[in-house]
């Protein structure tokens, strides 16, 4: 291993699977899956999960553009306890934090065509870190407010807050430094279209029977950002009405004993 490159730091029983692409470079959670790490940690574990993880992302993303460290190997471990690893966004925004913190761990860094990864995002993440439906919700959810100003911090981070103009960009400096900063017996740069031989030959799994999974389009994205935003309507639309049923109760209550209250107040 070449020195200077890690510092180990890492929990002897805890060396997580990195999966340090960015959005859009290739849908490997199927895949994965198939080969044993069904839990790798991703931006739906913070869109769904308990709001402990998106105050824990939303922390480390402030701290990390404010020149600050981002988390300890503590603090990591804790959020990640139970997860085979991590996949893609917000982990790629950490690469040097989980690098630094797991040195013996492989690292997987999906890619493909610059161009048409541009085009796909363009048409998903990026699209929705400025989505006015998630910005109407984060006036009234809490949550929604804290995962939206999360997605506009990893823009910061990874694009400079202008992924139309930067974004290429970005992607070629996060495949040098990715290069740079792990040992290549560690590292699989890798593209859906290579199938299962180099992945499982990388993680010295047998190659399964089941064809290569290949399936995350724009619609997908869309009706998993749509379900949850409906689930959160839902449960704004509950809480509004326990609200007015209770508010209405008390007109109710306050009305029938008014002779009574009157009386009090006199």
């Amino acid at each position: 291993m070449p020195p200077g490159k890690h510092e180990h730091t890492e929990s002897k029983d805890h060396t997580p699977l990195l999966v340090l692409g960015l959005s859009r470079t290739g849908a490997l959670s199927r895949a994965l899956a198939v080969l044993g790490y069904e839990n790798l940690y991703d931006l739906d574990d913070i869109a769904c999960g308990g709001p402990e993880h998106a105050d824990f992302w939303l922390n480390a993303a402030q701290r990390k553009l404010s020149g600050e460290s981002s988390f300890s190997l503590e603090e990591v471990n804790h959020i990640l306890d139970g997860y085979d690893g991590v996949r893609n966004v917000p982990s790629a925004a950490f690469a040097t934090e989980l690098i630094r913190h797991y040195p013996s761990s492989k690292v997987i860094l999906p890619t493909r065509n610059v161009d048409g990864w541009h085009v796909s995002c363009m048409q998903t993440v990026y699209q929705r870190s400025i989505d006015p439906v998630l910005r109407f919700l984060a006036i009234f959810h809490s949550g929604s407010n804290i995962y939206a100003t999360l997605l506009r911090n990893l823009q910061q981070i990874l694009y400079k807050d202008d992924f139309p103009n930067y974004g290429k960009t970005a992607f070629h400096e996060h495949r040098e430094y990715i290069h740079q900063k792990v040992p290549p017996e560690l590292l699989l740069e890798f593209s859906v279209e290579q199938g299962w031989e180099p992945l499982c030959k990388f993680l010295e799994k047998e190659i399964p029977l089941d064809e290569f999974p290949r399936s995350n389009g724009r619609d997908v994205f869309w009706k998993g950002c749509r379900t949850r935003d409906i689930k959160i309507v839902k449960g704004l639309a509950v809480k509004g009405l326990l609200i007015a049923v209770c508010t209405t109760g008390l007109v109710v209550a306050a009305w029938s004993y008014r002779d009574l209250i009157q009386g009090l107040i006199g």
